[in-house]
């Protein structure tokens, strides 16, 4: 039985860290295209053009708050499965509130993020 490969958008504007988490993502199997998105404005461009499974978010971004992301993909109803990767820990409960699945603190937790991307 062939599963489905899932598409990845990762939302980061700290370029190391974009491609760290892109790198860990290409080993796991399930996962298809990845596209990452730097800012804002260029993630809510890539969700209008594509649509995507899994989604790793950073809240501060250059032009905006990631919640504002979070708070769009639950208006419009769109569905996915969104990773709340940052160092923002007082917005836990907002993400959550908002639709995210998990949170993720960049300071410790990259390995369960990638352990959580493997399960998703």
């Amino acid at each position: 039985m062939r599963s489905t490969l899932k598409n990845l958008l990762i939302v980061e504007d700290n370029s190391y860290i974009a491609n760290s988490v892109a790198n860990a993502a290409k080993d796991v199997s399930n996962i298809g295209n990845i596209c990452v998105a730097v800012s804002l404005q260029e993630a809510i461009s890539c969700i209008n053009n594509s649509s995507f499974d899994l989604v790793i978010l950073d809240l501060k971004l250059p032009d905006g708050n990631g919640v504002e992301l979070l708070r769009m993909l639950k208006e419009k109803e769109i569905v996915s499965k969104v990773f709340v990767f940052s160092i923002s820990k007082e917005l836990k409960k907002t993400c959550l509130k908002y639709g995210a699945i998990d949170f993720f603190d960049k300071a410790q937790d990259f390995d369960k993020l990638v352990e959580a991307i493997k399960r998703a």
